[in-house]
């Protein structure tokens, strides 16, 4: 019983130094009027002091000899338990909230990373399988135990980021938060990609022009690729944020919130008309159209990619993918920054696969309440894909 007594003692002399800021932090809920938690303190304090006495007359008891161990433990359970009590109702508001927001934020920061991951998809190198504003869910655990296959939809950070390896906490910030605070001096971090898994390590990958048009070769068979782009891209002029500024004094301006207008290459369905487009809504006032003719910019799939510098056709290439490596390629040909480019993707970079799709806003902005903001009619009618809602990412589409 020592040991017990020990404890007792222990707990006893961390309930009487604080029992005085109990007592003012109880009497303190009567003259708020929040009766509820006056009566359950005046209760807890009127059980502790009970308890103290009782075990003090047990201990006495149990050093004649006489003892009833389960029932002291059952009190010493019952002490313990109360003080707790106390100790969480009778703490100082701000250091609640405090608490609270600490854990909140630790269980953010433990499933973001290592759990799941809610992705926005800035570009159209996945069409037309993910499409620009499309949500992705991200399963973050399907890489624990295995590795990624051939045909998966992979997730991973932009291989080309240079991260600020010159400041400790800022380097910490943009690896594992990368929301960009630019008056703390913390910058964004990687943009999340999303492409195909074609070679897996040990994988043999060669891109060839058969009669004109692109394909893939693995391990000296010819892919068969039912997930890749088959329509042509159409040149469209888009903006996206709001303030025509870079900074408001000293202090730098998100990108996000910047006004700016972009180039954008989108899915095209050339037997439809424009506002039967199927993946988005397209206006002819933002359609780019050739010199001196009425006919839109059109890139048709399949047909080859040349550097303009080196004059190296991208689509011609022959690799053997080294260990801890994968080659990946956008669904989009035509229009992705992909293995062929940086050619191979480490492992350490893969965040987890792409699982379904959670909502999708046909939206070049990074928060899709902007659109809103701009559109309050058009974005419940026209942006909003309904049926792309819980769409599933499997390893044909």
């Amino acid at each position: 019983m020592n040991n017990v007594e020990q404890i007792f003692q222990t707990l006893n002399t961390k309930y009487q130094n604080k029992r005085e800021l109990f007592k003012k932090a109880v009497d303190r809920f009567k003259s708020k009027d929040w009766d509820k938690l006056y009566r359950r303190g005046s209760q807890l304090l009127d059980e502790c002091d009970a308890l103290i006495k009782e075990l003090k007359s047990d201990f006495l008891i149990t050093a004649e000899g006489q003892t009833d161990q389960a029932a002291i433990k059952i009190k010493l359970k019952t002490f313990k338990k109360n003080y707790k009590e106390l100790v969480e109702i009778t703490k100082p508001a701000w250091r609640q909230w405090a608490e609270a927001i600490i854990i909140a934020l630790g269980l953010a920061f433990v499933l973001r990373n290592f759990i799941f991951g809610l992705y926005h998809v800035p570009t159209g190198s996945a069409e037309p399988n993910i499409l620009v504003g499309d949500r992705i869910w991200g399963n973050k655990m399907a890489y624990f135990f295995s590795s990624p296959q051939r045909g998966d939809l992979v997730i991973f950070d932009n291989p080309t980021f240079d991260y600020d390896r010159a400041g400790t906490i800022n380097y910490w910030w943009q690896r594992y938060i990368g929301f960009p605070i630019p008056f703390l001096g913390l910058g964004s971090g990687p943009d999340n990609w999303v492409k195909r898994v074609i070679a897996i390590p040990g994988d043999l990958v060669e891109g060839k022009l058969e009669e004109g048009k692109t394909v893939i070769y693995l391990n000296g068979k010819k892919l068969d690729e039912p997930y890749v782009n088959t329509l042509p891209l159409i040149a469209v002029q888009k903006s996206r944020g709001f303030l025509p500024w870079t900074h408001i004094g000293p202090l730098a301006i998100p990108s996000f919130l910047q006004y700016e207008t972009k180039i954008c290459r989108y899915t095209y369905d050339p037997s439809k008309s424009l506002d039967q487009q199927p993946y988005y809504a397209i206006d002819e006032q933002d359609i780019i159209y050739k010199k001196d003719t009425r006919e839109p910019e059109l890139d048709y799939a399949f047909t080859p990619i040349y550097d303009h510098r080196t004059l190296m056709c991208r689509d011609v290439f022959s690799y053997t993918v080294p260990q801890g490596k994968y080659w990946v390629m956008g669904d989009s040909r035509k229009n992705s920054q992909d293995s062929r480019w940086w050619l191979f993707l480490d492992e350490k970079l893969i965040h987890g696969r792409a699982s379904f799709v959670i909502y999708s806003i046909d939206s070049e902005e990074s928060f899709w309440f902007f659109d809103l903001l701009k559109r309050p009619i058009d974005f419940w009618t026209k942006h909003i894909r309904w049926n792309r809602f819980f769409k599933g990412l499997g390893k044909h589409g």
